[in-house]
């Protein structure tokens, strides 16, 4: 007969270890793209401010998203954490704290998704298009050349 757990295991130390572990490595990274970790070479490499921003919203976005559910060790380590990196970068931008900066990260189109899509289960692999559209040739080209030259597969 299968015995049921007693402890909750998002309390366990081990738990615990592991997402300090993983605050410290969020942390770590960000101050390397702002210059402050060198390399292993020893050289520093210049402030990335929107590669740091994106990661500095990412790890508010973790407090944000477990507040209440940590312990006071791991609340104040993630807390202390987001201070330090905020601090970082305000000195690496030369004053312009991470919400007055613009954001200029990569230029995807993003569909609007409503909050039926976003709570919607996935629903799975689309079916590709049954007949591909064929280029039609130049009017330049010489007989013969309107074929492919390379072929690329994916699968």
């Amino acid at each position: 007969m299968a015995e049921f757990q007693k402890t909750n295991p998002a309390t366990s130390t081990e738990t615990t270890r592991k997402f300090v572990q993983f605050i410290m490595v969020q942390a770590q990274n960000i101050l390397y793209v702002l210059g402050r970790i060198p390399t292993p070479e020893g050289e520093r490499l210049p402030p990335n401010l929107q590669a740091a921003k994106m990661m500095i919203d990412h790890l508010d976005l973790i407090a944000l998203k477990t507040q209440g559910n940590l312990s006071s060790q791991e609340e104040k380590i993630l807390k202390e954490a987001l201070q330090q990196v905020q601090m970082a970068f305000v000195e690496a931008s030369g004053g312009t704290p991470p919400s007055m900066m613009p954001d200029r990260g990569p230029q995807m189109e993003m569909p609007d998704l409503e909050e039926e899509d976003i709570n919607a289960e996935p629903s799975g692999v689309q079916e590709a298009p049954s007949t591909p559209a064929a280029p039609s040739p130049s009017p330049q080209t010489e007989p013969g050349e309107d074929k492919k030259k390379f072929f690329k597969s994916y699968g």
